[in-house]
Parts: structure tokens; C-alpha cells; sequence
């Protein structure tokens, strides 16, 4: 029988198979990420530069412990785990270059690479199994809605409001669809909330709970009014973000990524990337628990106005189809439709602009289908027989539910007690 030839037997030249340059070329690519010299790459890692400058010209096949290190620099630089694809199609592309080299000490690398990737996948799965397991606890213990109703207890709310706000903000979320379900629907509800009844209090108490259920892409419509809409803006983020340094601490393991602040509205985005969510699985949706929980929750705040409100429609259609899987949720803070009329039976003045707005809003709406809208109106009546009829928009028709706010309790407002 005749042995395989030792590797310090085989010449370079003889190593370079058809698998070695394609490898090369990808570490080259994913090098080129790092931003680094070689020199200076190699100094970090503890990695001798000659050894390195051979592996990304292709003359040498790097072992399995120098591409490991090197795609922990590179998800280093990104922020984030690459795919589980993507890693297991270089580490095929590696074993097939290590095949191709024909020798003992290449089937030693085999076996080798092979228990570190064991290993590799082990600790992965641990890590995504404990973020998991972190953000639903998280979720059960309901940190959001907890932090919230903290605060307006140090601010001196009575127990009879957080009560009434309780009952109200939990029978509107447990009428939306489970996040997670399966089965993609929309719902359309009402809180009807009298005028200085507190209804961005309510509201925001609304966002917490469904922040902490799963929801993680929130759209919040605020007026016409840019002074109207910045004020939405700061009172939602007191709400919603961590106000001591206990809550500062969860705020940056479950941070909330705004899109729109205080001083600006939504604003056009290089391919609407702030609106991609990634999966840390693909073969799974992204309302599956592993990929749902550990993603990062969008918050916008936008004024009804034509240029704005398709600024955003745009980058809607170009976040790709991974948003048909993004359970959402839609806030509208302003008057009534048809089917809803304030007290007196009037719908409100519409601008000319307003067939134009309720177009996009709807075309908006039709981009998620796992939307949820729900409205904050003053009194609700029934403004036509024909609202009977479910309409094919969120925007149109009766509500699938209502939900009252009165009676009113003191201090609904989002102030300080005197």
C-alpha cells in the first residue's frame, strides 16, 4: 500500500487546487471589512504577518484556528454573529481545500477542524439559547411596562390611575394578534379617550405592553403639526426609555432604535436599511421566537404630511420582504374616520391634502401584513349603517374592538403632580 505523501513533502505550488483560491479569495473579502493592514491585523491577533500575507494571496491553506479568528474579528466589526450559512459554507470551502491536499497531516486538520466547529456551534447555540431565555424573561416579567408605570409612580400618579391605565392598555393588547402566531391578520381597534384624558399616557402605556409581547416595528402618527408631533415624540421616549441608572443598564441589553427624535420627523434612509431587520436564523421567519425576541425594536413618530409619510412609504418597499414577516403596530392619535364621530357627530374638516395622506396610510398598512392599528378617539358613534361592512384597509370600516378609557381618573395627563 502505498502512504499519502507527508504534508512538508507536498510543494506549494501543489497545494493550490481548484477549492484553495476561491478560499483565498474569501478571506480576502471578509479582510477587507476589517479596515486594517496586514501588519497591524496580524500585531492584534498574535499572528505571525508573513503567515498571514501567505493566506490571503493564496499560497498557503491557513489552519482552521487563524479563519476562526479571523471571522471573530470581522463580526467584532459588524456588531453582530454572521449567519450560520455563511459559516458553514466557509468552513465546506476550507474542508475542501484541505482535502484536496491528499496528505496525513491534512486528515489530522480534518478531524481537528471538524471538533472545533463542534465546539463553535456549541457555544453558539448556548449563547442564543441564554439570549433567549433572557429576552423572555424580559417579556414575562414585562420590563418595559414595568419601568413605565414605575416611573408615574415616582412621579406621584395614585393607585386608583395606574389601575384604570392597567385595565385599559392590557384589554387593548390582548386584543391584537399573538406576534408570533403563524397565521398573518390584521385588527383595527379604538380607545376612546376624551379630550386631556391622557391619551398619549394611554397610548404609551399601549407601546410598552407590546413592545414587551414581541411587536417590534412601532409606527406612531401624530398630527399635522410638527409642534404636535414633537411633543408625541418626547413624551413617548419618557415613557419608554430608561430614566435611572438600574433601567439604563436592561435599556442597553433591549435598547429601542428610534428613527425619528424630538427635533426631526422621518427622514429618507439609504435603501431603508434602518427598517431591515436581520434573522439570526434564515431557515426561520422572523416572528419565531429565536429570530422575534433578540431583534431590536423600530420606533417612528411621524406627522401626517404627504412628503413625509412617503419618504417613508419608499423605504417600506425597499426593507424587502423579511417586513411581511414583522409583527407591527400602528398608533393614531388623530380624529375620527366615517364610521367614528366626535361628540356632536361632526368627522372634522378635512385638508385638501387629507384623500392624498389616507392613500399612503393605507398603502403603508398593505406593505405589513401583520399590522396593528389602533386609534384614539374622542367618543365613538356609529356615523353610517353602511359602516357594517368590513372594509379591505385598516383605515376603513368598523373596528374589530373598542375599548373605553372613562371613567376618568385623576392626573390621566403625563405631568407632574402639583
Amino acid at each position: 500500500m502505498t502512504l499519502p505523501p507527508d504534508r512538508d513533502q507536498i510543494s506549494h505550488s501543489s497545494l493550490a487546487g481548484p477549492a484553495l483560491p476561491v478560499f483565498a479569495e474569501t478571506l480576502r473579502s471578509l479582510f477587507k471589512e476589517l479596515g486594517r493592514s496586514q501588519r497591524d491585523f496580524s500585531a492584534h491577533v498574535h499572528w505571525d504577518h508573513t503567515a498571514v500575507s501567505r493566506y490571503l494571496r493564496g499560497e498557503r491553506l491557513p489552519p482552521w484556528e487563524f479563519v476562526g479568528t479571523l471571522l471573530r474579528e470581522v463580526e467584532t466589526e459588524r456588531g453582530g454573529p454572521m449567519s450560520p450559512d455563511d459559516r458553514d459554507r466557509i468552513a465546506a470551502l476550507h474542508r475542501r481545500a484541505l482535502e484536496e491536499r491528499n496528505g496525513w497531516s491534512a486528515l489530522v486538520q480534518v478531524l481537528r477542524q471538524d471538533s472545533q466547529l463542534a465546539e463553535e456551534r456549541a457555544r453558539r447555540a448556548e449563547s442564543e439559547l441564554q439570549a433567549l431565555a433572557t429576552n423572555r424573561q424580559a417579556r414575562d416579567e414585562s420590563w418595559r411596562w414595568s419601568a413605565f408605570t414605575g416611573s408615574l409612580a415616582e412621579r406621584g400618579w395614585p393607585e386608583a390611575s395606574l389601575t384604570a391605565l392597567d385595565r385599559v392598555t392590557a384589554r387593548t393588547v390582548a386584543c391584537l394578534a399573538d406576534p408570533t402566531a403563524e397565521l398573518a391578520y390584521q385588527t383595527t381597534g379604538v380607545v376612546a379617550a376624551g379630550a386631556q384624558s391622557g391619551r398619549t399616557t394611554i397610548g404609551a402605556g399601549v407601546i410598552a405592553r407590546a413592545l414587551d409581547t414581541g411587536y417590534r416595528l412601532v409606527i406612531v402618527f401624530s398630527g399635522t403639526l410638527n409642534l404636535l408631533r414633537s411633543q408625541t415624540q418626547r413624551r413617548l421616549e419618557e415613557a419608554l426609555l430608561a430614566s435611572d441608572d438600574a433601567d439604563q443598564q436592561l435599556q442597553a441589553r433591549f435598547p429601542l432604535l428610534r428613527l425619528t427624535s424630538e427635533e426631526s420627523d422621518y427622514r429618507s434612509m439609504p435603501s431603508g436599511s434602518a427598517l431591515q431587520f436581520e434573522k439570526r436564523h434564515t431557515a426561520l421567519p422572523l416572528f419565531a421566537p429565536p429570530n422575534l425576541y433578540p431583534a431590536v425594536p423600530r420606533l417612528l413618530v411621524v406627522k401626517q404630511n404627504v412628503a413625509v409619510l412617503r419618504k417613508l412609504l419608499q423605504d417600506l418597499r425597499r426593507a424587502g420582504p423579511t417586513l411581511e414577516e414583522v409583527p407591527a403596530l400602528i398608533v393614531d392619535f388623530e380624529p375620527s374616520r366615517p364610521y367614528l364621530a366626535l361628540h356632536g357627530g361632526a368627522s372634522g374638516d378635512k385638508t385638501a391634502a387629507q384623500p392624498r395622506i389616507d392613500l399612503i396610510r393605507s398603502e403603508i398598512t398593505n406593505l405589513l401584513p401583520r399590522a396593528q392599528l389602533v386609534r384614539f378617539e374622542h367618543q365613538v358613534t356609529c356615523a353610517s349603517p353602511t359602516t357594517t361592512m368590513r372594509s379591505e384597509s385598516l383605515w376603513d370600516g368598523p373596528p374589530d374592538f373598542v375599548v373605553s378609557s372613562h371613567p376618568r381618573e385623576p392626573r390621566w395627563a403625563w405631568e407632574d403632580p402639583a
